[in-house]
């Protein structure tokens, strides 16, 4: 079975080597489309500035699986496409990976176990979305059945019809197998299976999130000043904000229903196990550089 995981990325450096490292393996092809969409153009940014394209440069490939895509962006949807050009046309599935997500092994190899076996044609994948740090991630809202739709059969000539949400389309001339989907739920509750998702870790990441998130996604959803009301407040300590906003995802309650943090009691993926320190103490630099720009 060929997998392609296909991922865009801009200045998500968080945990882009352990994604890419948990993933490798598995992949027969990975697809890269680097670059800022509209929004962050408006802001002057060209590429990432950050350390992406040095982990996607010196990432090592010895089997040439790695394909990256250089490029600006009217949006997300067009990124995605920018890499389907280059799949494979032996190609059995597509992957649909952010940068800031990272399997186990071994749910990797369940998936594709049930793939080969029960020939789903769409999966969508529990996400444990970790929430400023390591040790809690946000339950309610984040955990809704396939909130994070993944993986799909893919066809020679297929592409992205949208990013929000991901969505394939075969060419018309292509005869398609009949729908058959695997839901969040179902795979999380009978096999175990989900993705660690770092998306509300790192100081600088939330901010960029949102910022994009009320400027082009959802802004009368989204509270008006989250990271500095929210996200911050509760990184230095204050858990009251939870009450108040009845959890901590940045979208209004009366939209997503309550959304408070869960103590993880699992276990981290090996590449950031292996690297935990390390992306503790970023934590902790990002938090001082916000703490002291809120007071002045």
């Amino acid at each position: 079975m060929n997998i392609a995981f296909g991922m865009i990325v801009f200045e998500g450096d968080y945990v882009l080597q352990e994604c890419l490292e948990s993933v490798y393996p598995f992949a027969s092809q990975i697809l890269i489309s680097e670059g800022p969409v509209r929004y962050w153009q408006d802001e002057g940014r060209t590429t990432s500035t950050d350390r992406t394209n040095e982990i996607l440069d010196n990432f090592p490939d010895p089997d040439n699986k790695i394909t990256i895509v250089h490029g600006q962006f009217e949006e997300k949807d067009e990124e995605c496409r920018a890499y389907m050009p280059y799949l494979r046309e032996d190609t059995d599935y597509i992957w649909n990976l952010d940068s800031d997500e990272i399997y186990k092994p071994e749910d990797i190899q369940k998936i594709i176990h049930l793939l080969d076996t029960e020939k789903y044609t769409s999966v969508g994948v529990r996400s444990c979305s970790f929430y400023g740090g390591f040790e809690d991630y946000i339950g309610g809202f984040e955990l809704k059945k396939d909130n994070f739709l993944r993986i799909f059969k893919v066809y020679p000539g297929a592409t992205w019809k949208t990013h929000r949400p991901p969505t394939i389309i075969a060419p018309k001339k292509v005869k398609t197998l009949p729908d058959k989907h695997l839901d969040s739920d179902t795979l999380w509750e009978k096999y175990g299976v989900q993705m660690y998702h770092y998306s509300y870790v790192f100081p600088s990441q939330v901010k960029n999130k949102i910022a994009y998130y009320r400027a082009k996604v959802s802004r009368q959803n989204c509270h008006p000043n989250y990271y500095e009301e929210i996200y911050l407040p509760w990184m230095m300590g204050d858990k009251s904000v939870e009450r108040v906003w009845l959890g901590v995802h940045e979208f209004v309650p009366n939209m997503r229903g309550e959304s408070f943090t869960i103590k993880f009691k699992g276990e981290h993926p090996l590449p950031i196990k292996n690297k935990i320190e390390i992306l503790k103490q970023r934590i902790k630099d990002e938090i001082e550089i916000s703490y002291q720009r809120v007071e002045k």
